[in-house]
């Protein structure tokens, strides 16, 4: 493909990103990437503009201005860390827009619905979302970013917890397995060669076990499959869980084989059907046994389900409350030895439920 630069005074409308990729004519591997066409030239999304300017190492030209408002909750550990500087960089460069001001307010204070705290708002007179898919309008000239993408924009901006402020997907309480039975809630997506996993089970485990026990908590397992490796033994537990629905069983299994993964043993499918054994017994994982493909299956359409919707790492810790409507998400670790420590834990606990 001929390729030339035309001055951007040549054209009768502003563009979003300079340098910008035009083309003529019919190029079908850039066809899904065009988001409006201007003085017979075809544009593509400005997104891939910038890309390319970056690649090349320039530094994108943005030509939209915007006001950032951080909308502040009230959750633990829920602070953005990064300086006024650096927020103005960071969400400048992935809204591409160049932002004149950041305010601080409160959630009412917009008049606008929000899906957790702290939020990214953006104010402006030009349509932020128009031929860019990952902002999205709120109305009254107010955008934010796609609700699957916005948890990764929070963590650029150094936010691991954040306040949601609508209840969980139900598809993880349907799906998930659960222990105990309470209003206070904690969803824990995971993966059995996660070794931040098996610090989380390893640190807190007994003290999960004891709330859900006394009625405390109800805690959901909730399967996010990252290392392929492990969908059989992810589907011999379920199974298990289904046949028996002894959650407190399962957990049994899953805190042995994280045991064993965070003292050096890579687990397998030998391990998992021996600790399937000892707690739910032969019989059940003789019934298994035919099952597994089916569970597989299931397993990892629910874990591409879960990505979409923007849950890519594990651990991921969802807490809500039915009672106060209060949520918080712990995407990680907040602590690089034990994964969350109890006093962390504690601390989140007693706000869900104030």
């Amino acid at each position: 493909v001929p390729v030339c630069s035309i001055p951007a005074t040549s054209l009768s409308q502003k563009l979003r990103v300079y340098p910008a990729l035009l083309f003529k004519g019919n190029i079908s591997a850039l066809s899904l990437f065009v988001v409006g066409e201007i003085d017979g030239y075809k544009v593509l999304n400005p997104g891939v503009s910038a890309y390319m300017a970056s690649q090349a190492g320039l530094e994108p030209v943005l030509t939209y201005t915007a006001e950032l408002y951080i909308v502040k909750g009230t959750a633990p550990f829920s602070d953005i860390r990064e300086n006024e500087s650096n927020i103005k960089y960071i969400v400048g460069q992935l809204s591409l827009s160049n932002i004149t001001s950041i305010q601080q307010v409160s959630v009412n204070s917009l008049g606008i619905n929000l899906t957790r705290l702290p939020a990214i708002v953006l104010k402006s007179n030009y349509n932020l979302s128009s031929g860019y898919q990952y902002v999205v309008s709120l109305g009254k000239n107010y955008y934010t970013f796609r609700e699957d993408v916005v948890g990764q924009v929070l963590q650029y901006l150094g936010v691991q917890t954040y306040e949601i402020l609508a209840p969980p997907n139900p598809d993880l309480l349907r799906k998930g397995v659960k222990m105990g039975d309470s209003d206070n809630l904690l969803f824990i997506l995971e993966d059995y060669h996660c070794p931040y996993c098996a610090m989380l089970i390893n640190s807190t485990g007994n003290m999960l076990y004891n709330y859900a026990k006394t009625g405390k908590l109800q805690v959901v397992f909730v399967d996010l499959i990252i290392h392929s490796e492990v969908v059989p033994m992810h589907a011999i537990a379920k199974c298990a869980y289904n046949q028996s629905k002894d959650g407190y069983a399962y957990f049994n299994v899953s805190q042995e084989l994280y045991h064993l993964y965070i003292s050096g043993t890579t687990t397998t499918m030998a391990d998992a059907n021996k600790t399937v054994a000892k707690y739910f017994g032969k019989n059940i994982l003789d019934k298994c046994a035919p099952l597994l493909n089916s569970y597989q299956s299931d397993i990892q359409a629910f874990s591409r389900n879960l990505m979409q919707q923007g849950f890519t790492g594990t651990p991921t810790l969802i807490f809500w409350s039915n009672k106060t409507h209060k949520g918080l998400i712990v995407e990680g670790c907040l602590d690089i030895k034990l994964c969350i420590t109890e006093q962390q834990f504690s601390q989140i606990f007693s706000w869900l439920q104030g």
